[in-house]
């Protein structure tokens, strides 16, 4: 590891600190934080979050200071996010996730959910207004928040049915039983059961007899979300970075549906395909150059099949480089000259 970058270094350990076995009940004992100078305006609450005793730096010098923002930003969305109070983090830009803006007419007195907290040490929950039910409840788990991890860890109900955390192979229904989701972007070749893909969306939706809500963190870090029914049931969040930005929904008590809408307000609604993807189209991994590629389109033409787009995989790329093309066996005159012959016949 000669020559490697100090903070590429940091980043190796980390990972290899979390994808070691850490006893929770170590995690546990950290000393958390105690809230202060807790301030309510309307829709929203802000505090000011210290160390609540010595650190116990788990995988890096603890955060002293944190600062707590809480925002009703409509009846059904409760926003609370976790920042470093004397620096800034990274934080998935405004460019990449567009953040809906609150309703101006919400307050605590009119939403379905409501958030609750415990000064010292700090702890907070979600529960429906009208049921008192809790639906994500920190208690008896601190918050650890470092350079380069962050813990947060809810208690969950027996038997679960949680769903989401994607994109991945595992059941539709999560497993509960000392089951880890990692979130970090790949291409799993041949698509091998209980393995991470190539979305991370860290959001689940939990469906109980007395509705159905979702938790939403937005955060782009490498994680962990680890489900354990070892003793008594919770979910657990092990970031590598960033901030806790979370978006509570409140669901519907009657329509597991609404959750999905409630969603699509924060991230936005599927954009609308092309029209050419409508057509048929034929793409493989395993293309040996160019002469092949325009072949099958031939092919195609002299059988008669429709055909409305032509792909290739990454046989195409110089090594496998993204933006490239290998110049042996897949020239770019040769492919500029494939693509021309589609356009030209409106492929």
């Amino acid at each position: 590891m000669v020559g490697m970058k100090p903070a590429f270094l940091a980043l190796l350990l980390c990972g290899v600190a979390l994808g070691n076995f850490t006893d929770p009940n170590v995690l546990d004992a950290c000393p958390g934080y105690k809230a202060s100078h807790v301030t309510t305006r309307g829709a929203q609450l802000t505090a000011d979050l210290t160390l609540a005793d010595k650190a116990c730096n788990v995988f890096g010098p603890d955060i002293e200071q944190l600062k707590l923002e809480v925002t009703y930003e409509t009846t059904t969305r409760i926003h609370v996010k976790i920042t470093d109070a004397s620096s800034q983090r990274y934080e998935v830009p405004e460019s990449v996730l567009p953040r809906p803006n609150a309703d101006p007419s919400t307050s605590p007195h009119n939403a379905e959910i409501q958030f609750n907290y415990t000064s010292s040490p700090f702890a907070f929950s979600i529960f429906r207004t009208q049921t008192k039910e809790i639906l994500f409840s920190t208690a008896s788990h601190p918050i650890i928040f470092e350079p380069q991890y962050l813990r947060l860890k809810t208690n969950l109900p027996a038997n679960p049915n949680v769903y989401g955390l994607g994109e991945h192979t595992d059941p539709f229904r999560l497993p509960t039983h000392n089951y880890t989701r990692t979130m970090w972007s790949r291409d799993a070749y041949l698509v091998p059961g209980e393995t991470n893909l190539y979305g991370n969306h860290p959001v689940y939706f939990e469906h109980r007899p007395t509705g159905t809500h979702a938790v939403f963190l937005a955060n782009s870090n490498g994680m962990d979300i680890k489900i354990d029914d070892t003793n008594s049931t919770s979910l657990e969040y092990n970031v590598i970075g960033g901030v806790l930005d979370f978006y509570f929904l409140s669901g519907s008590e009657t329509d597991p549906t609404e959750v999905a809408r409630q969603y699509a307000e924060i991230v936005g609604t599927p954009a609308e395909v092309p029209y050419w993807s409508f057509g048929l189209h034929q793409c493989r991994f395993g293309y040996p150059d160019y002469i092949a590629v325009s072949q099958v389109i031939t092919n195609y033409s002299a059988a008669g099949i429709p055909l409305e787009t032509m792909w290739t995989d990454i046989d195409y790329m110089d090594r496998r480089r993204i933006f490239t093309v290998d110049p042996q066996y897949f020239p770019l005159d040769r492919m500029r000259e494939i693509a021309d012959y589609l356009h030209s016949h409106d492929q």
